[in-house]
């Protein structure tokens, strides 16, 4: 019983400084631009640098993607007037603005959607996998990620999210 005592001990002294160099990853934005559904540019590293910020990758012929994106929208409605930004980057190659547009629509997704059509972004920030979500806290410190999407996933983002609201916006929201 002892011995394994130290051996769990052991353990986790030598897993601890992979645990901490995996908090504090650090995803540069400088110099990534996102381009809206008109061909507007915005830098990335601005809108970080101003407040909470939801990166989503996504695209129409992902089936997590459409099962996730009406929970994010409903996220969207709620915390986005509250301070959170969102962005939601469509990966989708070859599809034009319009058929995109029309996708937004019939699935009433008003949330602001960028698109990667080369992906320059999603190659930036590593996507292996979508949906993938990037949470910034303001000032472009990354604070929360995921990797694909459950039903279920809505819950903790939302709880992370109300975490980076100002104490104003979270006394309201608790009301």
């Amino acid at each position: 019983m002892r011995r394994m005592r130290l051996l769990m001990v052991i353990g986790l002294l030598v897993m601890l400084p992979a645990l901490a160099s995996a908090a504090e990853t650090t995803i540069t934005t400088k110099g990534l631009v996102l381009i809206d559904m008109a061909g507007k540019k915005a830098p990335l590293d601005t809108l970080v640098t101003k407040g909470p910020v939801v990166l989503s990758f996504w695209a129409t012929w992902c089936g997590p993607c459409r099962l996730e994106m009406p929970q994010l929208q409903k996220i969207y409605e709620e915390l986005g007037p509250k301070g959170i930004q969102f962005c939601a980057v469509s990966l989708d190659r070859g599809m034009s603005s319009t058929a995109l547009g029309q996708y937004l629509q019939r699935g009433k997704l008003t949330l602001p959607v960028y698109r990667d059509e080369t992906g320059t972004l999603a190659k930036a920030f590593g996507v292996t996998a979508i949906p993938s979500i990037f949470v910034f806290a303001k000032g472009g410190t990354l604070y929360h990620q995921t990797k694909g999407y459950r039903p279920g996933d809505e819950v903790l983002l939302k709880k992370k999210l109300e975490g980076l609201l100002p104490a104003d916006a979270k006394s309201k929201s608790t009301k």
